[in-house]
């Protein structure tokens, strides 16, 4: 499968581009652009065949599209999945594996951390030990971090100076993050996986009476695609009073349009630059 790049970009002026790679369940994203270029960024989607596994598609992606390996001033990899848990900043990196056996009955072999300064904390999560090694091989200098990270990063500053508390959900696909603020205060953060919508709304409602938030004061900030957004706030209104989407970060739009089609997280990592 081949990855159609901007003519703009090409290996000898790779080196000005900031490059992401998101790899999610069946399948990855590609995106680029230059900060010394208003309007440059770029995204595209690749699904994988569900039936081959997931390391033999990346390895043939990356065999099929030499742009994915040219030398970049910087390579983000972000690590889409549920398997991640917060720790006190005290622990040690070396016990980030007993973290993640304790929370997981099945753990990926490699385990990573991300850094939480702000909530004093730190963010173990796993990854594939195969689909590791090839992304640390084939890559110069990959910065491995978590997707649910940059949204604590970012929605932490968002809600500074915010009274009502609030609930954010990103819904990607068969996969929702929540995430819950009392003030600056985080009181929850988890990603659910879910097959059918009920599951999903059934997850937010015991989430938002697990933490206190109160139905009329409290909101409810969505962030996904358009009409499943519409039709969870449709089947929550009865119970939350004040529900509306997140929006993008004005200065993101800088960026490019394509932008908009790249997901909340991606933009978030990429605005905390």
């Amino acid at each position: 499968m081949t990855i159609g790049v901007p003519d703009t970009l090409t290996t000898d002026n790779a080196e000005k581009y900031i490059m992401s790679i998101r790899l999610r369940s069946g399948g990855l994203s590609f995106s680029a652009y230059n900060p010394s270029e208003g309007q440059s960024f770029f995204h595209r989607e690749v699904t994988f065949d569900r039936n081959i596994p997931y390391a033999t598609s990346l390895k043939e992606l990356f065999f099929m599209n030499e742009c994915l390996i040219w030398t970049y001033k910087r390579t983000h990899v972000l690590c889409m999945s549920s398997q991640y848990t917060l720790a006190p900043e005290m622990i040690q990196d070396k016990y980030r594996s007993r973290f993640l056996s304790f929370n997981f009955s099945s753990p990926e072999k490699r385990c990573l951390t991300d850094d939480l300064k702000m909530e004093k904390a730190k963010l173990f999560f796993g990854i594939n030990e195969d689909v590791y090694e090839f992304c640390a091989r084939s890559l110069t200098n990959p910065l491995f971090t978590h997707h649910i990270t940059s949204q604590l990063i970012m929605l932490k500053k968002q809600v500074r100076n915010e009274n009502p508390n609030r609930m954010f959900v990103v819904v990607h696909h068969k996969m929702a993050d929540v995430i819950c603020f009392e003030g600056t205060r985080l009181l929850f953060v988890n990603s659910f996986d879910f097959e059918q919508l009920n599951d999903l709304l059934y997850y937010i409602l015991c989430v938002w009476r697990q933490v206190g938030m109160n139905q009329l004061n409290d909101a409810l900030l969505l962030s996904g695609e358009i009409n499943l957004c519409t039709r969870i706030a449709g089947s929550l209104q009865t119970y939350i009073h004040h529900i509306g989407r997140m929006e993008i970060p004005a200065k993101a739009y800088l960026l490019g349009g394509e932008i908009r089609q790249a997901p909340m997280d991606l933009i978030l990592l990429l605005v905390c630059e």
